[in-house]
């Protein structure tokens, strides 16, 4: 049986697309968050939990992987953190001073003279550029929204990712502890810690909580990885794990198996039969601009007065969406990953 390692060769694989389409399932419970208010119970879920969770999940079990692989194949710190930063950061810059620049003007209830004037305003691009306070937005916009004064539900998870990049480069850098093993043990504990946290201190701040569970995530996909010359590429755990994680329904442990499950299913669908189904490496990566551009749009077109329920929302976001994330791709990320290629071939570093 072939083993994920031999199929995790280059480029060729399908990681692109399900980044797609762990984004387009985050899209879906935010356009029924827009609509229907913070509050309101997520009506596409598994067992109680729901997708956008789960997707979410499923972005940091693949971001392990690829980091993990990053690591390995550059083995230079300098390389390595100037190729996340031009991930991250020229899209994410563009959306902080589009929110202030032009969103902010045209959604906040404040005047044109309390809006200019406000710190909450000016602090918003900073706080969104340094993975601080993402909770808001600039003054006074969309107050009248059933999600009122919240920007981006999305950007949150950023900190964990590039807490999780800084973790993943001091592991390996650290030789001795980049092994197998090590790793592994590593997911374990962090396993347990979030099931523990989440089952008997649900009251401990968020960002424990939330920090364990993406955490686990991030270390089971750098753990596959590692051990990628061993682990057979196949279904068959399903067999075992999708059955432990419906039965544990709503239990604070649930996640643990639910994120075997997603391992299980996103290394098998990105690698896969490679000679045999087409896998769509090189169609756009618009997954990043849909994750951080979907909700802002969202709540402007609510604001607006453009959709009153739910499907108006998504039949006139998602559209809008995936061109705004077309136009970050190809004027902004892609510009920017060129940029590093060339300062790499250059021999910058």
């Amino acid at each position: 049986m072939i083993r994920i390692g031999e199929a995790f060769q280059g480029r060729d694989n399908r990681f692109t697309p399900i980044r797609v389409v762990l984004a387009s399932l985050v899209i879906l419970e935010h356009v029924f968050v827009v609509a229907m208010g913070t509050g309101s119970q997520s009506l596409v879920s598994l067992q109680g939990w729901s997708l956008g969770y789960l997707a979410v999940n499923g972005f940091f079990i693949l971001s392990g992987f690829l980091i993990a692989g990053s690591l390995e194949r550059r083995r230079n710190l300098f390389r390595f953190v100037v190729a996340r930063a031009l991930r991250l950061w020229p899209a994410l810059i563009v959306l902080a001073l589009a929110a202030v620049l032009i969103i902010g003007p045209v959604a906040t209830g404040l005047s044109p003279a309390a809006y200019w004037q406000s710190a909450q305003t000016w602090l918003f691009i900073p706080n969104i550029v340094f993975f601080a306070d993402t909770s808001g937005g600039p003054a006074g916009v969309f107050t009248g929204n059933p999600a009122p004064g919240e920007f981006s539900a999305s950007l949150w998870t950023l900190r964990y990712e590039v807490l999780a990049y800084a973790a993943a480069a001091l592991l390996f850098f650290t030789r001795a502890l980049w092994r197998p093993l090590t790793i592994s043990l590593l997911w374990i504990g962090m396993s347990a810690l979030a099931a523990y946290l989440a089952l008997r201190h649900p009251e401990v701040p968020a960002v424990f909580i939330e920090g364990s569970r993406l955490a686990a995530a991030f270390l089971l996909g750098a753990a596959a990885y590692t051990m990628r010359d061993r682990i057979p590429l196949t279904l068959i755990p399903l067999a075992v794990v999708l059955p432990m994680a419906w039965l544990l329904g709503e239990h604070p442990a649930a996640p643990v198996v639910w994120n075997l499950v997603l391992a299980t299913l996103i290394l098998w669908a990105g690698l896969a039969w490679l000679d045999q189904v087409p896998t769509g490496s090189g169609l756009p990566d618009w997954s990043y601009g849909l994750y951080i551009w979907h909700y802002p749009l969202f709540q402007l077109i609510w604001h607006w007065g453009w959709a009153t329920s739910p499907l108006q929302l998504a039949m006139i976001g998602v559209p809008i969406s995936t061109a705004v994330a077309a136009l970050s791709w190809h004027f902004v990320e892609k510009p920017a990953l060129r940029l590093s290629g060339r300062l790499f071939r250059s021999g910058a570093g």
